[in-house]
């Protein structure tokens, strides 16, 4: 589910599923297939989000945090 999430989001900051997938270096296909549901993920897709993101796979499909605390140590902005 996290993944899914994260790459809806993802495919709202680059605009589009096929940006997305060429970033990922991924048919379109293969993306909008999983986050519907008719296909399963792998490692290798989550991987890839994470590298087109910019992130580590933890981060990506850690807990969400909220934007006014650390994602280190969870202490609110000063």
């Amino acid at each position: 589910m996290r993944l899914r999430a994260a790459l809806r989001h993802m495919r709202g900051l680059f605009g589009s599923w096929a940006c997305l997938a060429a970033a990922m270096g991924v048919p379109k296909t293969t993306l909008t297939n999983f986050v519907y549901g008719a296909t399963r993920s792998t490692h290798g897709l989550a991987l890839k989000a994470a590298r087109a993101a910019g992130t580590t796979i933890e981060r990506l499909l850690g807990r969400p945090v909220a934007a006014d605390r650390c994602p280190h140590c969870g202490r609110g902005a000063p």
